[in-house]
């Protein structure tokens, strides 16, 4: 059975169509060549090469052959390649889940630089509510999370980017028409947000603005993710305080204001570190060493 190396001596050979410079090439005694050439030729049973005084020569079965040769060949050192960049980790799939409001603008200007740095690795990225997340990346299932911090013990945690929270209101409020709104006057009107236990470290945020002004939060849990309280917010059902990025998503009927204080929300990447394999090693290496602001 012919191996790699057979392989390569019918390559070289064929191209050098002269034993000694092929066996230079390949770095072994021409003699040595010319019987591994012998050898595979008894073992093809067909001659692929001529000899004689005018030199060597294809024959036409040789540049049949030959073709499949190089096909071999070519296969042969792309699973080197594919092996080496395993190895290296800069090849694979990484499964990375995310909280819906990490997909608006976070994701894509935190992930565009691992694309480029690494080409040949796939990044599987899912929709996943916080609780769903954590349970997800304890368990393997996700070897990287983009959520909102704080997070569970046991996972390691790095924020990677930050924004501030704004108002979301209808676009025919008088709200939308100030420059800033503050909590007590979003406190007027029914406020709209998911569940705590949805995205508990979002939700603790906003109800730490509230806390702050002196106002008990208690919104209305009108829906499980901030794309559906923003439609709510188009229909005039009420208001919410929204990441500045989902403006992104660009909903008709709805107006951005700032708040009238500072209001950070940052995004945080976590990971198991039992359970992180070389290629989501290199991700987490691409991306920024302080967070991005927006």
């Amino acid at each position: 059975m012919l191996d790699v190396r057979d392989l390569e001596c019918l390559a070289v050979l064929s191209e050098e169509l002269h034993f000694h410079r092929a066996a230079l090439r390949l770095g072994i005694a021409q003699p040595a060549l010319t019987k591994r050439v012998q050898k595979i030729e008894a073992e093809l049973g067909i001659e692929v090469f001529t000899r004689g005084a005018g030199g060597v020569a294809l024959t036409a079965a040789g540049h049949e052959l030959l073709a499949h040769a190089h096909t071999m060949l070519g296969g042969w050192r792309a699973m080197q390649r594919a092996a080496e960049q395993l190895r290296a980790g800069e090849r694979g799939v990484v499964r990375i889940g995310a909280v819906g409001s990490a997909f608006y603008e976070a994701l894509p200007g935190l992930l565009a630089p691992v694309r480029e740095a690494l080409p040949e690795v796939t990044l599987q990225v899912d929709e996943l509510e916080t609780p769903e997340l954590v349970d997800a990346l304890r368990v393997g299932e996700m070897q990287l999370g983009f959520l909102r911090p704080p997070i569970a013990e046991g996972l390691r945690v790095e924020t990677v980017w930050v924004e501030e929270f704004v108002a979301a209101v209808p676009d025919t409020s008088r709200l939308s028409r100030l420059p800033a709104v503050s909590i007590e006057q979003l406190a007027e009107l029914p406020v709209m947000l998911f569940p705590r236990a949805a995205g508990t470290g979002y939700w603790d945020r906003v109800a730490q603005l509230f806390g702050d002004a002196g106002i008990e939060f208690a919104p209305i849990r009108s829906a499980g993710h901030v794309t559906t309280i923003l439609g709510q917010v188009a229909l005039g059902i009420g208001v919410s305080i929204v990441p500045a990025s989902a403006e992104r998503v660009g909903i008709p009927g709805v107006a951005y204001v700032p708040l009238d204080r500072p209001a950070p929300v940052p995004l945080a990447v976590a990971s198991n570190p039992g359970m992180v394999p070389l290629a989501a090693r290199r991700v987490l290496e691409h991306l920024p060493d302080a967070p991005l602001e927006r």
